[in-house]
């Protein structure tokens, strides 16, 4: 590892390079900090605008944009009390009270510095554990890739949907999805229906933009402004934040434990890292009944977490293949188009890139601690932006980032139909990350599947080289395992509802 990080570095030097990331930290802090938006909606805009960059410079300013929009949710919820990612949920609890007492400037300031110092450990982690986790993946025979990819859905089904059967069926439509196009073995058509576009399959970009993008306009539309809380002058505030965070030690590193973990889960996403890093603080806290009413160790928890859960969500990005948040997704799509292949073959073929992909994330974390502290008031302004003008301009960006993939307009049509598609699972309370899971891993459990058919056969029984070998074994009980869980959470959920309505009654 070592002989790979000094040439990374000396391509990061490169003032192109820095100067991208400054832009990818700025548009990310906008984009995360728009109601709506979210993380991956940006990520996902800002995709079809590095097609023409070279690998290093496209993968750092997506990297930028990627951390900098988990912190720039926590403007909103503090100002607005509507957070810009579902990662800010719990900031908005303890950072609008402060907001309302005249501590914005206070509640920022430890915002972005929780998330600063959780970002660098889950970047730590990435740097560390993932070469590893690739080597060992290397020992993957095909019976594994299938069974990695069927782990990995299983887990997206159990901790994205509200129930595990809306779960399932979001991943099967987008294991359909993945079908569509020509056989790999045969050349049969699949479900292209005699549409010539089709045949190459669904382009993820516009899958994904659609997906992602166009229903949380069309949510937009019909939400409500928020009143904008003012940024009256706080002397020291920046002081008070970095001494009561530093305070903390113990806060900051259990926080950044659970976002790297959380992260690491396939689909699990900033929310929920959040969530429960904000539930163990509460938990743990000598001041409990102050949470919910401008208690900074809530803002710790949640922004230390939703940051260093960037890091975890592209371990097994880049270690398996599988993305571990649909912003991870999105970079899949990112590496795809650049000729990479997410998985250990990136170490082996691509070190000097995937490198400096990884230490991108320290610059940008640097530029988005400056940016934090000094242009508060400057991204506050954003929040008084017309909603009309930031729907108009996310859909027209969407369509264009459509049909810039293969400058087909039926990629556009694509987009639309996915937009329309995501919106209806939306409404009816159905997860969007299995969707996007499934389209991804859907081709790796086919072809791993298919291979395991034949070498089975050539060995005389399928089932010993499917079902015997002892990693085959080991993700068959992880996958058995969570579907157990799911299972007994959602009987747990019926239970108590049942519960809580005979109580009633």
């Amino acid at each position: 590892m070592l002989e790979n990080l000094g040439p990374a570095i000396a391509s990061l030097l490169d003032l192109q390079v820095l100067g991208l990331i400054i832009v990818g930290v700025i548009v990310g802090i906008i984009g995360g900090a728009l109601p709506g938006i979210t993380a991956t909606v940006t990520v996902a805009l800002v995709l079809p605008l590095t097609f023409q960059l070279e690998p290093v410079l496209a993968l750092a300013t997506l990297a930028a944009v990627y951390m900098a929009a988990e912190f720039g949710g926590s403007i909103s919820a503090i100002l607005i009390n509507t957070p810009g990612t579902p990662a800010a949920i719990c900031t908005a609890l303890d950072g609008f009270p402060m907001a309302r007492e005249g501590r914005a400037h206070e509640a920022l300031n430890v915002a972005v510095i929780a998330s600063s110092i959780g970002g660098v450990l889950g970047v730590l982690v990435l740097l560390f554990f993932t070469p590893p986790l690739a080597e060992f993946s290397l020992r993957f025979g095909s019976a594994e890739q299938f069974w990695m990819a069927i782990a990995g859905l299983s887990i997206v089904c159990t901790l994205t949907a509200d129930n595990f059967t809306k779960g399932v069926i979001s991943a099967s439509i987008g294991l359909f999805i993945a079908g569509i196009g020509t056989d790999p073995v045969s050349s049969f058509h699949r479900f292209t229906f005699n549409i010539l576009a089709m045949e190459d399959g669904i382009n993820l970009i516009p899958a994904a933009l659609g997906l992602f993008a166009v229903p949380q306009m069309l949510i937009l539309i019909s939400s409500k402004d928020g009143i904008v809380e003012e940024l009256r002058p706080q002397p020291g505030a920046f002081l008070k934040a970095f001494s009561y965070t530093m305070k903390r030690p113990s806060l900051l590193l259990r926080s950044s434990f659970i976002g790297v973990l959380i992260g690491i889960l396939p689909g699990a996403g900033a929310g929920i890292a959040s969530f429960v890093s904000y539930g163990e603080a509460k938990r743990i806290s000598k001041e409990v009944r102050k949470f919910g009413e401008g208690n900074p160790e809530g803002i710790v928890a949640s922004e230390s977490a939703n940051n260093a859960m960037v890091g975890g969500s592209l371990v097994p990005l880049l270690a398996f293949g599988i993305p571990g948040s649909p912003s991870a997704a999105i970079l899949f799509g990112a590496l795809t188009i650049n000729g990479f292949v997410p998985g250990p073959s990136l170490f082996n073929e691509n070190a000097e890139v995937t490198y400096a992909f990884m230490m991108s994330f320290f610059p940008a974390i640097a530029f988005m601690l400056l940016f934090g502290i000094f242009g508060a008031r400057a991204f506050a302004s954003v929040l008084k932006l017309d909603r009309a003008f930031i729907i108009s301009t996310v859909l027209l960006l969407a369509v264009i980032g459509s049909y810039s993939a293969r400058s087909d307009m039926a990629d556009v049509y694509i987009m639309v139909a996915f937009g329309l598609l995501g919106f209806g699972l939306t409404k009816f309370g159905f997860s969007i990350a299995p969707v996007i899971l499934g389209l991804i891993l859907g081709p790796m459990a086919e072809e791993g599947f298919r291979r395991s058919l034949d070498i089975g056969n050539i060995q005389g029984s399928v089932w010993p080289y499917f079902f015997g070998r002892p990693l085959s074994v080991i993700l068959i009980m992880v996958t058995a395992l969570m579907v157990f869980a799911a299972f007994w959470q959602e009987a747990k959920r019926k239970g108590k509802n049942k519960q809580d309505l005979s109580i009633e009654g």
